[in-house]
């Protein structure tokens, strides 16, 4: 496992991209788009808008799409689209479904409402989310993916049927965390997202065990290209086009419009941020589990995108993902095993099979130890 040599991300990360001076690919980018002022990125943006817009072929209620959940990110979002480029927005949300979803995350798209959004919420099927949820976990060693599937999928879907040609996400995954999979023609083009690690490993087949009727499944499945093209359907990133565009920034400013956030919970999720996952619960036990299996979670990524904006020093961010990387306390994983049906014993038993024994030691009865050291290469 060797880490980048200008923040911690590790090359086991999927569709990681190292320099040959070992310097990941959204280091890379930092480093390269800094000289470049906000004001042009946003000109550059509002050009792209211009000719996507001239290709809808109706006029209709909306300019837009813009994909939220119930967090900081889409707060921000939803307010920039709409006051700071004079669209019109839609905001789309897939919802999770009542036992997964939290009363702040519920509270939060509230919250967008009440600020003027016209909002819909598509939730997939309760019963079949969680059956979908535990094959997955055993399939996978992932508890979101199905998840994960139907939040990238429902946005597009919805854009198809609708008419509206212009997808709005927040942050770049190829440029925020280096997953170089995703990355498009420049800076502000999503429409590699189909090729995110989430919708393409295992492919679709996997929930015909779960899901017999095709029309449970189809929430899950994102739109084929020739459907975008069919449709002239355009997703653009919005997070390169504002100078301040990072999880601490976007979690102040929603909080001032009025965002519950949860803090105090530090020992409980390990988010250091206060504002993240806001929604639901169970995106936490995912968090833990990538750091099982790759060494890095949920706290590496925070701490690295706050040394890109050299906020925070390589040596300063080591403790804090010592300390925090991998934490999800046992009510969060008991409220799951309840959730879809299984026992804490079985939770252990196939979390156990994903752990990634190159990197971690195995401890009968308890939680993996790293056998790594934070910020410096590792071989067995």
């Amino acid at each position: 496992m060797k880490y980048c040599k200008k923040c911690l991300t590790t090359d086991l990360r999927p569709n990681a991209s190292f320099s040959d001076c070992g310097v990941c690919l959204a280091c890379q980018y930092s480093q390269s788009e800094k000289s470049k002022p906000g004001h042009v990125k946003l000109e550059m943006l509002k050009s792209k808008i211009r000719l996507i817009k001239a290709q809808q072929k109706s006029k209709g209620d909306y300019d837009c799409i813009v994909g939220v959940s119930g967090g900081k990110d889409s707060t921000r979002q939803a307010h920039w689209v709409r006051d700071r480029l004079g669209l019109r927005p839609l905001l789309v949300c897939c919802g999770y479904p009542p036992k997964q979803m939290t009363d702040v995350g519920a509270d939060n798209l509230s919250n967008l409402i009440s600020m003027g959004f016209d909002l819909v919420v598509a939730t997939p099927a309760p019963q079949s989310s969680a059956k979908l949820s535990l094959e997955s976990f055993e399939t996978f060693g992932n508890v979101c993916k199905s998840t994960e599937m139907a939040l990238f999928s429902t946005v597009p879907r919805l854009a198809i049927d609708l008419g509206v040609n212009i997808i709005f996400w927040g942050e770049n995954p190829a440029l925020q965390v280096g997953d170089s999979a995703v990355e498009g023609v420049d800076e502000f083009d999503g429409n590699q997202l189909r090729q995110l690690n989430t919708l393409t490993t295992g492919g679709n087949e996997w929930m015909n065990s779960v899901l017999s009727d095709k029309r449970l499944k189809d929430h899950y499945i994102y739109p084929s290209e020739t459907e975008f093209n069919k449709k002239k359907i355009s997703i653009l990133y919005l997070g390169p086009a504002w100078d301040d565009w990072e999880n601490h920034e976007n979690s102040t400013y929603a909080a001032l419009q009025g965002l519950t956030l949860r803090p105090g919970d530090l020992d409980i999720t390990g988010d250091i941020s206060e504002a993240s996952m806001l929604d639901e619960e169970f995106t936490n036990i995912n968090m833990m589990l990538k750091y099982f299996k790759f060494g890095f979670g949920r706290t590496t990524d925070y701490v690295c995108e706050r040394i890109r904006e050299n906020k925070l020093s390589r040596e300063e961010a080591i403790p804090l993902v010592e300390k925090f990387d991998g934490v999800c306390d046992d009510t969060i994983i008991q409220r799951y095993c309840e959730y879809v049906g299984i026992s804490k014993a079985y939770f252990w038993e196939v979390t156990n099979r994903w752990i990634n024994k190159d990197i971690f030691h195995t401890v009968e009865g308890g939680r993996p130890v790293p056998k790594f050291t934070v910020g410096k290469d590792y071989e067995r």
